[in-house]
């Protein structure tokens, strides 16, 4: 149980935003964000490598665009 000496004037009481986002999501989701933005970072650093293969192959082609 909280003290009023724990809880800080704008409400946020002890838990920082990790906290807060745990107690609103529960364990499985604070995995699911993890495991989102994990997939996010590791593909969109392949798929700016397929869009700088495909900007060469263009330019060696010749390929105008619209």
């Amino acid at each position: 149980m909280l003290n009023r000496a724990e809880i800080r004037p704008n409400g946020d009481g002890p838990l920082n935003g990790w906290g807060r986002l745990l107690g609103m999501v529960g364990v499985p989701g604070v995995i699911s964000l993890y495991l989102v933005w994990w997939l996010t970072s590791w593909m969109g650093a392949k798929v700016d490598r397929i869009i700088q293969l495909l900007e060469q192959i263009a330019r060696e082609l010749r390929v105008t665009g619209l």
